[in-house]
């Protein structure tokens, strides 16, 4: 197939939870055109989502060569160093997320680093805008879901995990979305009893 509609098969893979052909799809993107943005950042999501670091961080750097002021890929690469220091992270994510306000990559990195913090009230916040920008994303719902149910505010995370699920189900599943669905489940049950434990990281 031609090139846009290559990455159009490859993304609807990804959306359906096939990604061993979401990953062959981009790759035979990059065949011929090797610096295609949006299949880089494909591979990267899936190197992510697969554990690969190392690779996703590649992917990443590729993409920001040749564009280097990308909020997707500035994004993944702080996210990718979610255990470095604190300090550079916190610098680096406040930097993306106010040079693009309409990025939810940049909201959700900023978020994490706010966690990191303590700052919750500011994550949520953070959490709240990534997941306006893109309501379709089940890892912003939870990501919101786990930062209201630390502030106690125990009916809106119940909400948002539901929501979370829901999208991750339309979405291709837990394979697609990245969202642990055993953990949220057990997270509602949790919810509602008396003295539940923490709630779960956010994603």
């Amino acid at each position: 197939p031609s090139g846009a509609r290559a990455l159009e098969l490859a993304y609807a893979a990804l959306t359906q939870g096939r990604l061993a052909d979401a990953e062959a799809g981009y790759k035979e993107v990059l065949k011929t055109n090797p610096e295609e943005r949006d299949a880089l950042l494909g591979l990267a999501y899936l190197a992510h989502q697969g554990g690969r670091g190392e690779g996703a961080k590649d992917f990443y750097q590729r993409v920001l060569r040749q564009e280097p002021g990308n909020p997707s890929a500035r994004a993944g690469l702080l996210l990718q160093n979610l255990n470095s220091d604190t300090q550079d992270l916190s610098a680096g994510a406040l930097e993306v997320a106010a040079q693009h306000p309409a990025s939810a990559a940049a909201q959700s990195v900023l978020g994490h680093s706010l966690v990191r913090q303590g700052r919750l009230a500011d994550a949520q916040m953070a959490f709240q805008r990534a997941h306006v920008l893109e309501p379709g994303a089940a890892l912003h719902a939870f990501n919101l879901a786990v930062a209201f149910d630390r502030l106690k505010n125990y009916a809106a995370a119940n909400t948002l995990y539901e929501r979370a699920l829901s999208l991750s189900t339309q979405g291709g599943g837990a394979a697609a979305s990245g969202l642990a669905h055993a953990v949220v489940q057990k997270r509602l049950q949790e919810l509602g009893q008396i003295g539940s434990p923490s709630p779960p990281a956010a994603n």
